[in-house]
């Protein structure tokens, strides 16, 4: 009864910790006027269009997981035109991360010590380029990481997972695999380390239970997702665009060699992390070190394995990570997970010196200061500082929207780029399969923008957002067929991402009334 309620009281410190520091580095948070983020504004658009009957890939066309709609779809029904509903799951989302973290740290190290390294470990993620605006798939994908790398260290740490742990991966595999299936690196990894673990153990019948109860749990969600995906009749479209999309022309190797991939795609992810400075690079690449210190019996082998394997987990979910040949920064944010083996190595290393140099009294003053300190840094380096505290006049979406809604029952069309957040703040679902146009090359995929194109010339929608950095210019010599039908209404510009110029352009269809 104490354990439950210590545990409790640990949950509770964990979404706490989650909701203040998520309240400064989440552009899905309240005090950030909106989340610009072109990703999460089309994640958001699927997501709602769910909630509202439209079926994704067969009606919409993107390419994320089904998974990752319908938890933004989740958040859609707390807040249908803010990303706070999407905030809400974000904290609880985190929660879990840290709250696993916690049970981790807590196999190795005194309870007392989750209080200091949870601030720690919730800072290093949360302000690293990787976590960029808030809303990622890898963000929503943290939790998993955590839950399954708990449960591989309980395996070699405590006792072999029974039936129910074991089917409890494979459940959270499954749910990968229909939210990214790039991500699965770490579930494969843990699949093939615990099966040979079997095997050297001699345990032949217990390595093929293991794998069936695993199989099983992945299944689970697999099927379920098939079969709302078929009794819509849009597994085609769901196979077209998940996976045949992202291997072929969602994919930047399509041009260039394995072996240039191979080479640049890692110098990139290291890149990325050198972004972060000095602190957060030491940590992650201290983590092979760091396995030194942490033992799980007094047989040497054991540790041994266990040890290769933890590296070996590393390798192969990086591998698999960037096996679509195709690197954006925010891919390398669920490899940040196993910073948690970084401080685990680093606080068991140095516990008995802190044990015989602080008393309780000091430890409790540590217990408040070191939360304190990483919140406020999570405020100081957050991505987006300067946005905090924004306000809606600094956005044209909602402006554009107002002036939308004066309208009955308009329709909206996003071209030029990605979703640039008008289907958000006016609610509008998609009445159009081609609802943005992907980052992709025209060539490598003609369809999105021809398809675009007959929705204009045979004037399926009402408003067109252009939203691009092609100017006007551009637009009346490139884009006659919009004039033609439609006028322009506004032409604000938009700062993206701290770096780029974005014009806004909303076109009204001729005497509409």
């Amino acid at each position: 009864m104490i354990e439950k309620l210590i545990e409790k009281r640990y949950y509770f410190y964990c979404l706490l910790l989650a909701f203040i520091i998520l309240m400064f580095t989440s552009k899905c948070s309240f005090l950030y006027a909106f989340n610009d983020w072109v990703d999460a504004n089309a994640f958001f658009t699927v997501g709602k269009s769910m909630m509202k009957g439209v079926v994704p890939y067969k009606e919409l066309f993107e390419q994320k997981g089904i998974v990752l709609y319908f938890i933004y779809g989740i958040g859609s029904l707390f807040s249908y035109k803010t990303f706070y509903g999407v905030f809400i799951l974000e904290v609880i989302s985190f929660s879990v991360f840290l709250y696993y973290a916690h049970k981790i740290f807590n196999l190795y190290l005194k309870e007392k010590y989750s209080i200091i390294l949870l601030p720690i470990l919730a800072y290093l993620i949360t302000t690293s380029v990787s976590f960029v605006h808030g809303g990622s798939c890898e963000e929503f994908c943290l939790p998993f990481f955590a839950v399954t790398f708990y449960y591989f260290f309980k395996h070699f740490k405590v006792k072999e997972l029974n039936n129910k742990e074991v089917i409890i991966n494979g459940i959270l595999a499954g749910l990968i695999f229909m939210m990214k299936y790039t991500s699965l690196g770490l579930w494969i990894a843990f699949g093939f380390f615990i099966f040979v673990n079997y095997l050297i153990k001699k345990e032949i019948k217990e390595s093929f239970k293991f794998c069936g109860y695993f199989l099983l749990g992945m299944f689970i969600p697999v099927l379920v997702c098939f079969i709302y995906l078929g009794l819509n009749g849009a597994i085609d479209e769901y196979i077209e665009c998940y996976f045949t999309f992202n291997m072929t022309v969602y994919n930047d190797g399509q041009d260039a060699s394995i072996i240039y991939n191979i080479i640049n795609i890692p110098s990139g992810a290291f890149g990325s992390l050198l972004k972060n400075g000095m602190i957060l690079t030491i940590i992650m690449c201290s983590f092979p070190i760091s396995t030194i210190f942490i033992k799980n019996s007094e047989n040497k082998k054991d540790n041994n394995y266990f040890k290769i394997s933890i590296i070996g987990l590393f390798l192969i979910t990086s591998v698999v990570l960037f096996w679509g040949l195709k690197f954006m920064t925010y891919y390398i944010l669920p490899l940040y997970t196993f910073i948690i083996v970084s401080l685990l190595g680093i606080c068991i290393l140095l516990s008995k010196y802190i044990d015989k140099i602080l008393d309780k009294k000091y430890m409790i003053i540590l217990y408040i200061l070191i939360p304190i300190l990483f919140i406020g840094l999570s405020y100081k380096n957050a991505n987006y500082r300067d946005m905090i505290g924004s306000s809606k006049k600094d956005f044209f979406q909602f402006k554009y929207a107002k002036y939308i809604s004066k309208y009955k029952n308009p329709t909206l069309l996003n071209m030029g780029f990605l979703d640039g957040g008008l289907y958000t703040t006016t609610g509008i679902v998609p009445n159009t399969r081609f609802f943005e146009v992907q980052n992709i090359d025209y060539n490598d995929y003609p369809d999105n923008v021809d398809s675009m194109k007959k929705y204009v010339i045979n004037k399926e929608i009402k408003f067109i957002l252009y939203y691009s950095q092609d100017d006007i210019n551009y637009i009346k010599e490139n884009k006659k067929y919009i004039l033609k039908n439609y006028e322009l209404v506004y032409d604000d510009d938009h700062y993206f991402e701290n770096s780029v110029t974005m014009h806004a352009y909303l076109f009204k269809l001729k005497d509409l009334k």
